[in-house]
């Protein structure tokens, strides 16, 4: 009987990826789309702007003007020439455009289209960076990964109306469940438009963007075609991992994901343990956070994840990193803070790791409370994200349901010594 139904199971998967794939070239054209908003650079002075077109449009623009009465293009009757490059995926060919606009004004709001020829969209805005350090917030989503992308939608835009004033978001890994199929990151955009044209994203690797549709482990080349970040990190692992600073916040951005890439990078950790000892070194930034998926402190049966906590811990507790924010396991939790493995009080003497939830359809239930935890909750009623607001003496976190809630709140607090007379 089994023997009987595989050939038609494989008929209805093939059918199945053909419609997707037809969809998506229908969807393909020389008007602009997935235009996402990133940093390669300084945020004071610089903006990233990538979008995808068909094969059809070599090559790609962007004009730019600050807005108001006798507004004018950045390059008067020029437009800016983006980077062109090939992007084929399982589904369809595709060519994504990039450009790093520098030279701009600290804390400008400027508008923008991107296009060429007579396919232009927009006009969207971004707002760069103050010149000093300010007060400032941004927003951090764990896992978005489902099976229906409209709750991510969702989780999105309420985050993005109810925070109007944060500088950018976060998304911890797992963007989408499958990484290497491109209909996955089709419904990831689409949920996203609206949004990430004008809120620049942070974006961090997790496992699940190293898997197949056939689960077979890869790469994430969709994850570090789509977003250009700082190619700052170790070499080979450019777009993986990265440093980026904002205000007064220094964020390093790890990839996790050994097991997944140990045929293809099987130093991956050992690289990046290097680097991070010489990226934290000689960062001069009051507040340190380190973006990671893979919990080193998580709340799964296994707990500890010893090959994580061996190579990275020494160098949070060495550098005095405030916060190491991770994803993965779906849940709401937070540690003490920990120094040498052992709980550090009072806060701002030790690392606090910080689960993020969910802002997909994706749950577990085999998570618990670990006696590292100072909060825990599984939220497998609503989504969540995360506000961070900078202060100049505190990070202060506050987790937030979709509904509204209010599910955690804490900080991390800097006393500034006066000044002697």
């Amino acid at each position: 009987m089994a023997a009987s139904r595989s050939p038609l199971r494989l008929l209805g998967i093939t059918l199945l990826l053909l419609l997707c794939c037809g969809s998506i070239a229908a969807a393909l054209s020389a008007e602009p789309d997935h235009v996402t908003l990133t940093w390669a650079g300084d945020p004071r002075t610089s903006q990233t702007i990538t979008w995808r077109t068909d094969v059809s449009v070599p090559a790609g623009q962007i004009r730019l003007w600050e807005p108001g009465p006798g507004q004018t293009v950045l390059a008067p009757g020029v437009s800016l020439p983006a980077t062109t490059r090939l992007l084929s995926t399982d589904a369809v060919d595709m060519n994504l455009h990039t450009v790093t606009v520098s030279g701009l004004k600290p804390a400008t709001l400027y508008q923008y289209q991107v296009g060429s020829g007579g396919a232009w969209t927009g006009p969207y805005s971004f707002k760069t960076a103050p010149l000093k350090a300010e007060p400032f917030s941004f927003v951090i989503f764990g896992d978005s990964q489902s099976l229906d992308y409209r709750v991510w939608r969702k989780t999105l835009w309420q985050a993005y109306r109810d925070n109007p004033a944060a500088a950018f978001f976060v998304s911890m890994g797992d963007l989408v469940d499958v990484g290497q199929d491109y209909a996955e990151w089709e419904d990831w955009f689409e949920a996203a438009a609206g949004v990430i044209e004008s809120w620049p994203i942070l974006p961090v690797v997790g496992n699940h963007e190293c898997y197949t549709p056939e689960r077979i482990f890869s790469r994430p080349r969709y994850f570090t075609a789509q977003f250009s970040v700082p190619e700052n990190g170790p070499a080979g692992l450019e777009r993986q991992a990265y440093s980026f600073d904002y205000g007064e916040v220094h964020f390093s951005v790890l990839d996790s994901q050994a097991g997944e890439q140990k045929l293809f990078v099987p130093d991956l950790l050992e690289r990046q343990r290097q680097w991070l000892a010489q990226d934290l070194a000689g960062t001069d930034k009051k507040w340190r956070i380190v973006l990671l998926h893979r919990p080193l402190f998580g709340n799964k049966p296994d707990g500890v994840n010893e090959y994580l906590r061996q190579v990275f811990a020494p160098l949070f507790d060495e550098y005095k990193v405030d916060v190491v924010f991770t994803a993965h396991d779906h849940v709401i939790a937070r540690t003490v803070p920990i120094n040498a493995d052992a709980a550090a009080a009072p806060p701002g003497f030790g690392t606090i790791h910080a689960a993020t939830g969910r802002s997909g359809t994706k749950t577990y239930q085999n998570v618990e409370a670990k006696e590292w935890n100072a909060f825990f909750e599984n939220p497998t009623a609503e989504p969540n994200y995360l506000v961070v607001a900078v202060t100049g003496t505190a990070l202060k976190v506050r987790t937030v349901s979709v509904n509204g809630s209010v599910v955690d709140e804490w900080a991390v607090e800097k006393i500034v010594p006066k000044a002697t007379e």
